[in-house]
């Protein structure tokens, strides 16, 4: 071989090693950012999941992909996403093995979390384990804060037992409750929330006169309606999932359970909840947590308009939608912020960076959300309300409840 060659061949071997350090083969290979999701597409937290969870998710990766991607510096180009998505049933044991597959066998990118506190407390240890950041939007719970410290790549974007709780104690004493009755199923969502507000509203002044539990799934709760109906209580709490929520309404209906204050908590929110009974008939009941359009954040009216425009009239959440869209606001922000795929990066970026979202800026402390639009809403002309905190409110509070309609 001459000079000349020797040279040529010299030459182009030098610019290929420049082009593979200032363009990694890594950087073509990726061609979609892959996350999964575990979640109920069956059993009894299937409404909740669609209703709350997967519309917002499966709106925003519309969303996301229609203008091209999340940009990610790592691979210099913007990445589509894809959201692999498994039916947990409704089923701890079944949720946890469908993570495990999703993270070893799909071995995707990220994951969203399933519905209901219990199971993402299922899941908590294994996204540790293998170091994959999770933005929590349906779960509320007083032992996971004391527990987040051994979960570090758990998030919780949802407000509080506490926080809720917290202003339903001074809601009441404006309103001027001074008896009432407390019910749960017997969950953790439930059994904490329960246990976190009736002692505490007996400490203020109010009279609690019953506090029972109920199963998990029953279908007939009107004799302990009736036992409530029968003490004549200022306020009835029903700490509850979106079956019992829609059960109690009702039955309480039904039998002519018509406290003042009529407030069940999941559920509640939902367009669906409204619509089953009819608007004039939910007229004053108030639920857990409370989110509205005309909350005072950047794109909140619009993301609204879009919420409804895509899971349809009467399919919408009024709580949790815009919980769980910012959820995923925060994933793909922290995304482009750390420029990377890399897992840890995006944990350590949710950890400590604030989050323009359409609940408000959005940040966390040890790993719970400080910010939050409202904590008790109400409907009032067929919209959800926030009604307290009392700075929060979107409107001032009906009390006592309109008499349930006769019809």
């Amino acid at each position: 071989m001459d000079e000349t060659a020797k040279n040529s061949k010299l030459a182009i071997c030098m610019l290929l090693a420049v082009l593979l350090i200032t363009f990694p083969l890594t950087a073509h290979s990726k061609d979609k950012i892959i996350i999964g999701n575990a979640i109920a597409l069956s059993g009894p937290y299937a409404t909740g999941a669609q209703t709350t969870q997967i519309a917002p998710y499966d709106m925003w990766a519309k969303e996301v992909n229609a203008k091209g991607g999340i940009y990610v510096k790592e691979y210099g180009k913007k990445l589509p996403v894809e959201i692999l998505r498994y039916d947990d049933k409704s089923d701890r044991g079944t949720c946890v093995r469908l993570v495990e597959k999703l993270i070893l066998d799909d071995k995707v990118d990220l994951l969203l979390p399933p519905w209901s506190t219990g199971l993402h407390f299922a899941i908590a240890p294994i996204v540790t384990k293998y170091k994959y950041p999770v933005v929590g939007p349906t779960v509320d719970s007083l032992k996971l804060r004391e527990i987040a410290h051994t979960i570090p790549y758990m998030f919780v974007i949802l407000n509080q037992p506490p926080e809720k709780a917290e202003a339903i104690l001074p809601l009441c004493k404006e309103l001027g409750v001074k008896t009432a009755a407390v019910i749960h199923h017997a969950d953790l969502h439930g059994i904490e929330f329960a246990g976190y507000v009736a002692p505490r509203l007996a400490a203020g002044g109010v009279d609690i006169v019953l506090y029972k539990s109920y199963p998990l799934g029953a279908k007939d709760l009107s004799p302990l309606l009736k036992k409530i109906k029968a003490e004549n209580v200022d306020a009835m709490f029903a700490f509850s999932y979106p079956p019992g929520t829609f059960l109690i309404t009702g039955q309480a209906k039904a039998i002519g359970l018509n406290p003042k204050l009529f407030y069940c908590s999941i559920g509640t929110a939902f367009s669906p909840y409204r619509d089953a009974f009819g608007a004039e008939v939910v007229e004053g009941v108030m639920g857990t947590g409370a989110w509205n359009p005309k909350v005072p954040y950047p794109g909140a009216k619009e993301f609204w308009d879009r919420m409804v425009a895509f899971s349809g009239p009467g399919k919408t959440d009024w709580y949790g939608n815009a919980f769980s869209y910012s959820s995923v606001q925060v994933l793909q922000q922290a995304i482009e912020k750390a420029g990377t795929l890399d897992r840890v990066a995006i944990r350590n970026v949710i950890a400590s960076e604030t989050f323009n979202t359409v609940i408000g800026p959005v940040r966390f402390e040890n790993q719970f959300n400080v910010q939050s639009p409202g904590e008790v809403g109400q409907w009032q002309k067929g919209q959800f309300e926030v009604v307290a905190a009392k700075e929060k409110r979107t409107a001032e509070p009906i009390y006592p409840k309109p008499p349930w309609p006769n019809k």
